[in-house]
């Protein structure tokens, strides 16, 4: 069940002003993320976001380089000022949610002949600074990690080190907590054949990221390398087992939004006994119980979900969608409070109106009817 969750358009006639005989053209293009055990719906937003922009400069044969909010490259909100000093406008924003995937599709303005004669009088010259808006700061420097370990990662994968430790060691100091991060340190190690170095990295990153199965992978290739043959086919095991958990997890979400939750069950429970530590998987069967209308259960897997990874917006929607039915309505309030502050995804129209009732129903006419206005603003027709 796929959600379309905003729709923005902006105009701009200040920050684009082609001349009177440019061609400005529209150009859509497509970006997908999917979301981390560590990622919230904002960073996965911005993920999308920006590889669809990509995308839509791609075809307008415009390169655009890698690094975001750098001196190359500015990146704000709805405006990306390349180092030539042209502006890009986006003209509309569209998010759509799949399963754990969040595509964005945009619409940018976009003069192929200004933007190129620009490239061509570049003289080197950085653009002035667009201040960003007001941001989460956690939010973002994870998000900053994500670029750089983005970076180092396509570095590699082409087989060109050189620049390799200098963007993994700036993604650490943006965020220290950042798995992904010591994942890709290990690899670097185990290239060198540097053993010792990778296997401590891949430790860090498992420590951080019980889920992370290419930590696994890579830890499970260097004790295999030292001939430690028992550690070695532990960790493919485990490597193995994550990633085929995740397969089931999506496969048995997908089955929940058609509402066929008796084929849900099996893969749902296959993929926490793969693997119990993930997050999704124990939401997942939240989704399932909430589809059966077994409250009680659907609480209990819930809570589960939320001992996991305290940020899972689904889990807290579903809460308080289970309270509701319960007629436990403070507890489903604070649980619809959360999910709208967890997970924009869930600060939908349907997410309101449920608040609203349960306002309703505890006699909180004002509240009630402020979460009805803001749920008719997103959409809802009843």
């Amino acid at each position: 069940m796929k959600k379309i969750f905003l729709l923005g358009v902006l105009v701009s006639s200040l920050l684009f002003m082609p001349t009177s005989h440019a061609e400005v053209k529209t150009y859509t293009g497509v970006g997908e993320y999917m979301i981390g055990e560590r990622d919230t719906l904002e960073i996965a937003k911005q993920g999308a976001k920006e590889k669809a922009m990509r995308n839509a400069l791609e075809q307008a044969g415009v390169l655009v380089m890698s690094r975001s909010r750098t001196e190359d490259l500015e990146l704000v909100e709805d405006v990306i000022t390349s180092r030539t000093g042209a502006v890009l406008q986006v003209r509309e924003v569209v998010y759509e949610r799949s399963d754990l995937i969040v595509k964005a599709i945009v619409k940018v303005d976009i003069d192929p002949e200004d933007l190129n004669r620009r490239l061509q009088n570049s003289d080197g010259n950085s653009p002035k600074n667009i201040p960003p808006p007001p941001v989460n700061q956690d939010n973002e420097n994870l998000y900053m990690s994500n670029r750089k370990v983005e970076e180092a990662n396509n570095l590699m994968s082409a087989g060109s080190f050189d620049n390799v430790l200098n963007l993994l060691t700036e993604a650490v100091n943006l965020d220290s907590n950042n798995a992904a991060v010591y994942e890709k340190f290990g690899w670097f190690y185990k290239t060198k054949n540097d053993y010792a170095n990778a296997i401590k990295n891949y430790d860090k990153a498992i420590k951080l990221d019980p889920n992370n199965g290419a930590a696994f992978n890579g830890r499970g290739e260097c004790y295999q390398a030292l001939g430690d043959k028992e550690k070695a086919r532990a960790d493919f095991i485990q490597a193995k087992n994550i990633t085929t958990a995740r397969e089931k997890i999506r496969a048995a979400r997908k089955l929940c939004d058609e509402e066929k939750f008796n084929e849900a069950t099996p893969l749902a429970s296959d993929s926490l006994a793969l693997n119990p530590k993930n997050a999704w998987a124990w939401s997942t069967f939240g989704n399932i119980y909430n589809g059966e209308r077994d409250f009680e259960k659907s609480i209990f897997y819930y809570q589960k979900a939320l001992e996991l990874n305290p940020k899972i917006g689904e889990a807290y929607n579903g809460l308080g969608h289970a309270y509701m039915q319960l007629e436990k309505y403070d507890k489903a309030i604070t649980y619809f409070s959360k999910a709208l502050e967890f997970s924009p995804f869930h600060a939908n129209a349907l997410t309101y109106r449920s608040r609203g009732e349960c306002y309703k129903a505890r006699g909180d006419i004002k509240k009630s009817q402020e979460d009805f206005v803001k749920a008719k603003q997103l959409g809802w027709e009843n």
